[in-house]
């Protein structure tokens, strides 16, 4: 796997952030993102849908028991599901994909980039860039089946004022942030904090969040800089749906730290810490039907930014 390469939107807001060095630092970091796979029992990718227009991310997950991503070459996931089943016209070209793998109870994931190709029965996903992260903000969480369900099973138009939208944000704890970065690269990251840290204004289409301190990479808040194409997908974990917004994001670093940080990890006095504001612009929105199984959380501590680095680290 070769080094990440940060592009100009990442270095700009690195250097807003005084984190260059430990960007530098974590470029060729991989970390046990493999055994990361394995384990997961939660596939989620963000891909371009050119049925929507070249511009826009959607997303489609597998989760259930693990194995659902089983290594069967040196970085090729096989995934637990169909190609017909995932994506809304099949795989007929490889396309490239952001991947997120996660074991939610433990807290655990690992960003798996690459190509989506079909393999004789099977779809693969080749990786171009693998790393795993550490374990803050996850609200550890536990699936009411273990069958695999490949997600979403519909995905219906919603409008923002419906009421089902303002009941799911205001609950959501688990949501995620697919980009772009300027060479096509989709990219998907987790985003989790305390129920209501996201803020929907449905008049302006409009939803805001804090982006809490992490490890100082910037991959997505860079992709955002860069390209502006960002969609956010927020867990319903009653009934297992999600809310896909979809439009154009901007990042704005609100933390300045007079000295570069030296390690990518670091307690701080609070929870959740801000590191910046991120605003969406939304141009469409809807409810992806029986995406996840229903979850329900579960009672382990959410590691934050309080704790030590050691117990923030990927283990």
């Amino acid at each position: 796997m070769h080094p990440l390469i940060y592009h100009s939107g990442q270095l700009t807001v690195q250097t807003e952030a005084n984190t260059r060095h430990v960007a530098d630092k974590l470029a060729a970091w991989v970390g046990p993102a493999g055994e990361y796979a394995a384990d997961a029992d939660m596939v989620l990718l963000a891909y371009r849908d050119t049925n929507a227009g070249a511009e826009v991310l959607s997303f489609a997950a597998i989760s259930g028991a693990p194995p659902i991503a089983n290594a069967v070459g040196q970085g090729i996931l096989a995934l637990a599901a169909s190609a017909d089943d995932l994506l809304p016209n099949g795989l007929n070209a490889p396309i490239r994909v952001g991947g997120l793998v996660l074991a939610l109870a433990r807290a655990e994931r690992a960003r798996i980039n690459g190509t989506l190709r079909q393999h004789g029965a099977a779809i693969e996903l080749v990786a171009e860039e693998a790393f795993t992260l550490c374990r803050k903000y996850i609200a550890p969480s536990v699936a009411a089946s273990p069958d695999v369900v490949v997600g979403p099973a519909s995905r219906e138009a919603i409008a923002l004022d419906d009421p089902w939208v303002g009941v799911a944000v205001a609950a959501a704890d688990t949501t995620f942030l697919a980009s772009i970065a300027p060479d096509g690269m989709p990219d998907v990251a987790h985003r989790g904090g305390p129920a209501g840290f996201i803020v929907l204004d449905a008049a302006r289409a409009v939803a805001s969040w804090t982006e809490f301190v992490g490890d100082g990479v910037f991959k997505s808040a860079g992709n955002v800089r860069a390209t502006g194409t960002a969609s956010l997908l927020l867990l319903d974990m009653d009934s297992g749906d999600a809310l896909e917004l979809i439009g154009s994001a901007t990042y704005k670093n609100t933390l300045t730290r007079f000295r570069p940080r030296e390690e990518p990890l670091v307690r701080m006095r609070d929870d959740f810490p801000q590191q910046g504001r991120m605003v969406l612009k939304i141009d469409r929105a809807a409810r992806l039907r029986r995406f996840t199984h229903p979850r329900q959380l579960v009672a382990a501590t959410r590691v934050t930014s309080r704790d030590a680095a050691d117990e923030q680290a990927p283990r």
